[in-house]
């Protein structure tokens, strides 16, 4: 006999592929949630990094132009007065240093031969140094001449050691006209510690970060500081404009770097994410659940477990629309009142239970008994459409039904029906007409019946 069926295979085909569809989408979006949270993240994380950048380029522009201004003090105090000497430098160096943070030391190069130097502690080896003879430092201090305004070398070596930034100041004893060369002022910038207090270290160690435009040439110039590779892969870059000329400083993400706490963040969000979609999927599973058994309850009969009434109409229309072949047997049960009033309602129960019991034995796996009301059954055939294969089935269930005497607590009788059939299309071309046929056979077997028992 036929089982109850909630679903089509269609229905159950849909029903998968919904369920298919709700897992990937859920993968889907659990993980573009995840890809937008860790973008925000590190768009959060380079905006931050900017913005240190930023501070950083102020903070050197600030610091190095501040220190510069101050060392042209003592060039503009030499041309003004030619005639000034080496003690009248030093009390002005001792005032300017006091008020420099990153200078190393100055120095006065009449003729361009150095004949001062503040402080002369541990720059003992400058005194005398003619640039002449230093083709390096002489291009500088030339083109500061030839420009007849501040050059701003290097970094570059020194001859006490070390490195640093020089401003190369052009002293002439004929402005404007700038025509008596009279030498020059170099101050030297401690670039390292110039590095420092602008916070470049600081930002150096969590970033790759990079600076190009030695001697002041900007982008074009050469890289003085980290890896040429950043300027490619950097994702800010800043220009530090000196009193003449720039350089360029950008900073790019470390390679195979991991923002801290990413790891965490990442399992924190797909754990949340698919969290909330298994506990989605399980609403929506608990709902199907709900909603098959309330369709259950709707079309199966509670005490016998057979398809009921709403069931039987649904699949006869089915039936008729699609114009296949079929009959239908319609099956009441006699003297039930007479049992329920003898034995009571617990026997009369358990007779219509083994009624449809015997009747799913009699029928095959396509057919479909159903309890319409109190003791009356409806059988549905599909495909059995000549009176011969009709009859074979009425004889079966005949035989089903009458094998055995029923028993119940010591009660036995015999189970006695009537039952009427049709045939669609044969004896009927509408469902109404085709069930008022079956039932006016079963209602005249049962009068028979009656008659017979009188």
């Amino acid at each position: 006999m036929k089982k109850l069926k909630l679903l089509t295979n269609k229905q159950k085909c849909g029903m998968s592929l919904a369920l298919l569809l709700l897992t990937a989408g859920s993968i889907v979006l659990v993980e573009y949630l995840h890809r937008d949270f860790q973008q925000r993240l590190q768009q959060q994380y380079q905006s931050s990094l900017s913005q240190q950048l930023s501070l950083v380029r102020a903070n050197i522009e600030s610091e190095l132009n501040a220190n510069i201004f101050l060392a042209d003090s003592l060039a503009t105090i030499i041309t003004v007065n030619p005639q000034s000497s080496a003690a009248d430098w030093e009390k002005l160096s001792e005032t300017l240093m006091l008020k420099a943070t990153s200078i190393r030391n100055l120095a006065v190069a009449p003729d361009n031969v150095v004949q001062f130097v503040y402080p002369l502690r541990g720059n003992e080896a400058v005194i005398g140094l003619d640039y002449r003879n230093n083709p390096e430092q002489l291009r500088t201090v030339e083109l500061a001449r030839q420009r007849q305004e501040i050059y701003i070398a290097g970094p570059l070596p020194l001859v006490q050691g070390g490195n640093a930034v020089i401003a190369r100041m052009p002293v002439f004893i004929d402005p404007p006209a700038n025509q008596q060369y009279w030498g020059t002022c170099s101050v030297v910038i401690d670039i390292d510690k110039l590095f420092t207090l602008s916070g470049l270290t600081v930002l150096e160690q969590q970033v790759r970060l990079a600076l190009r435009g030695k001697d002041a040439t900007g982008a074009s110039g050469e890289v003085f500081r980290g890896d040429p590779e950043v300027f490619e892969q950097a994702f800010a870059s800043e220009t530090i404009r000196l009193l003449t000329g720039s350089w360029q400083l950008a900073i790019a993400l470390p390679e195979h770097s991991e923002l801290k706490g990413s790891t965490l963040i990442a399992i924190t969000v797909r754990l949340v994410g698919y969290s909330l979609c298994l506990l989605l999927m399980l609403v929506l599973l608990s709902l199907f659940y709900a909603y098959r058994i309330a369709r259950r309850n709707s079309l199966q009969d509670a005490l016998t477990a057979l398809p009921n009434r709403r069931f039987a109409i649904q699949m006869l229309e089915r039936l008729v629309k699609s114009q296949s072949d079929f009959s239908i047997l319609s099956l009441d049960l006699d003297k039930f009142k007479e049992v329920n009033d003898q034995y009571g309602h617990a026997v009369g129960d358990a007779l219509l239970q083994a009624v449809a019991h015997r009747l799913q034995g009699a029928l095959r796996g396509s057919d479909s008994a159903c309890r319409l009301s109190g003791d009356e059954f409806l059988i549905i055939l599909p495909r059995v459409s000549t009176e011969h294969d009709l009859q074979a089935i009425i004889s079966k269930v005949a035989a089903k039904l009458s094998d055995s005497p029923f028993t119940h607590q010591g009660t036995a009788f015999t189970i006695q029906y009537s039952l009427g059939h049709a045939r669609f299309p044969h004896d009927a071309q509408d469902l109404e007409t085709l069930l008022h046929h079956a039932d006016l056979g079963m209602y005249q077997q049962k009068a028979a019946h009656k008659a017979k028992s009188e």
